[in-house]
């Protein structure tokens, strides 16, 4: 079977620029007919890393259809308190990249082991904290000593190294 040579049009050469991965992958995906679905996946994942780790222990994207989100949570109290939290939501996931299509969020109670989490965004190392300091001027070591709690006794020594003495004013 013979070859078949497109022919050229004279003075023009193929394009040598770079392109983008994520131009080829779009490509890919609507020749493939999966465009919604990476889109979908783009903005569940965008909602994840929006959430943190605290609101994404009760709440994930489950899906999306056209430019609304939705997502699962696992009482109706966190759904009560997404709503009122969406409009912040909604400005984060604008600036987040695979959250610029969702327009709206919709929230639904259920159980979160059916829709597939995310891994939770790293975290920064925190700086080590000071510990509270070794000698505590008088009048902070006799209030401290008046709270029966040791945990908050300890926490509110602690913080107070934190801050450092300050002279009063």
């Amino acid at each position: 079977m013979a070859k078949i040579r497109r022919q050229r049009r004279k003075g023009t050469r193929p394009s040598t620029q770079p392109r983008p991965t994520r131009a080829l992958m779009e490509g890919t995906f609507r020749w493939l007919k999966l465009d919604d679905n990476a889109r979908s996946f783009r903005a569940m994942h965008a909602f994840s890393q929006v959430a943190g780790t605290r609101i994404g222990a009760h709440a994930r994207g489950e899906r999306m259809r056209g430019s609304i989100l939705y997502v699962r949570c696992d009482s109706s109290a966190w759904t009560q308190h997404l709503h009122v939290m969406k409009e912040s939501l909604l400005e984060r996931l604008h600036k987040t990249p695979g959250g610029e299509a969702i327009n709206e969020l919709r929230f639904n109670v259920g159980p979160l082991d059916e829709v597939a989490g995310w891994d939770p965004p790293a975290a920064a190392t925190p700086e080590p904290e000071p510990e509270a300091p070794a000698v505590l001027p008088e009048e902070v070591a006799r209030a401290l000593g008046s709270v029966d709690d040791p945990e908050l006794r300890a926490e509110l020594a602690r913080l107070y190294g934190k801050l450092g003495a300050r002279p009063k004013k």
